[in-house]
């Protein structure tokens, strides 16, 4: 999976949500979401016991990981402040969430609580909040994690957009780990349904292994095979898209970070150009009929773990006829090819990304007592 890997329910990368304390029905809604959504993806969640926010999406984080059975215990960290000096000069603790034992970590400064914060989360999310919000994103950008703050919930200080303009203001000399500016903008558009962009950009920024395998060959289309992979990265996110160009560490050998790649991935999008069948110079033999060849095993990887498989046509190339591919790849003439150029561009692609959604969520939600196959039609709806 792309998400973090669950090691005995306990999830591996953890978000601290933070916002305002005075929370309407629409941050409120926007909070439970986030929790719901966390717990779904199996991230961890961090929280302050502050009302509002903190109290709403540690609540529906919490429940939701108490119906899928997983305990709560090592998943969720509230980071309380053991004093609330500001409105309560008797020492009154917070009315926020009521922390299941061993959940809580108390801390006795509002810097202390930063830091701790801070030490504990992978990522931070803010939903609403002003200055103190844009300290904290601040310091998470230095450390080199992300920020995701939403400036459509409004709030009690009428800045609740601070954290997201700053940051885009200074976006040259200090941008979001992780992110593109575009991508960032994405956290503008309000949510119809869902998390909106927000569910994807913390799969994109936190996934330890990619869930889209791009195979292509370097002589055929690399220029498509490059716009396609980048359109895909700007949706999904760029650790969730393996492209071999980009995506294999100096320090690592090819072929293990291949198959490692092919290993985790659940989809396929194959770029078939029209020298995708050409011989290397001095051979009459296609590429592809050799054993040894990189992109027949690539896609003989694809097919024999049973991913869903995207055979893409690009330049005004044709998928070839069964005889003009080696026995171990006839299998891909199953998948119904499509053909994608600069005028259906944004159609095709758009068409692509929801059937890849479609995979991934099959595959993450299994129907119960199905084994969990990344097998799937690889057809997108007719242009």
């Amino acid at each position: 999976m792309t998400w973090p890997a669950r090691v005995a329910g306990q999830p591996t990368k953890h978000v601290l949500v933070i916002g305002t304390g005075w929370a309407g029905p629409t941050t409120r809604r926007a909070a439970r979401m986030i929790g719901t959504t966390l717990a779904e993806a199996g991230l961890g969640l961090v929280a302050g016991n502050s009302t509002g926010v903190d109290k709403w999406v540690a609540s529906a984080y919490c429940g939701e990981r108490e119906t899928r059975g997983e305990p709560i215990a090592g998943a969720f960290t509230q980071v309380s402040l053991g004093i609330w000096r500001i409105f309560h000069r008797g020492g009154a603790p917070l009315p926020g969430y009521a922390a299941p034992s061993g959940c809580k970590v108390v801390c006795h400064s509002v810097d202390a609580w930063k830091r701790e914060a801070l030490a504990r989360s992978h990522a931070a999310v803010m939903v609403g909040g002003g200055r103190g919000a844009l300290e904290i994103a601040r310091r998470f950008i230095e450390r080199g994690r992300p920020v995701f703050p939403l400036p459509f919930m409004g709030g009690l200080t009428g800045n609740a957009d601070l954290a997201f303009r700053e940051i885009l203001k200074t976006w040259d000399s200090s941008p979001v780990p992780g992110l593109s500016r575009g991508q960032f903008l994405q956290l503008a558009e309000p949510w119809v349904s869902g998390t909106g962009a927000l569910a994807n950009l913390l799969r994109g920024t936190l996934a330890e292994a990619p869930d889209v395998f791009v195979s292509y060959r370097r002589s055929d289309a690399p220029a498509a095979a490059g716009r396609i992979a980048h359109d895909l990265e700007q949706h999904f996110g760029q650790r969730r898209v393996f492209l071999d160009v980009q995506d294999i560490a100096p320090s690592r050998a090819w072929d293990q970070s291949i198959t490692d790649a092919l290993d985790c991935a659940r989809a396929g999008v194959v770029v078939i150009g029209r020298n995708w069948l050409a011989p290397t110079a001095g051979d009459s033999t296609p590429r592809l009929w050799r054993d040894d060849d990189v992109v027949r095993g690539e896609i003989r990887g694809l097919l024999e773990a049973r991913k869903a498989v995207f055979p893409l046509l690009v330049e005004g190339a044709a998928l070839p006829e069964a005889s003009a591919l080696p026995d171990d790849l006839r299998p891909l003439l199953r998948f119904q090819a499509t053909s994608i150029d600069n005028a259906g561009w944004e159609g095709t692609r758009a068409r692509l990304i929801r059937e890849i959604e479609q995979v991934i969520r099959a595959t993450d939600n299994p129907p119960p007592g199905a084994p969990r196959s990344t097998e799937a039609s690889g057809k997108l709806p007719p242009s």
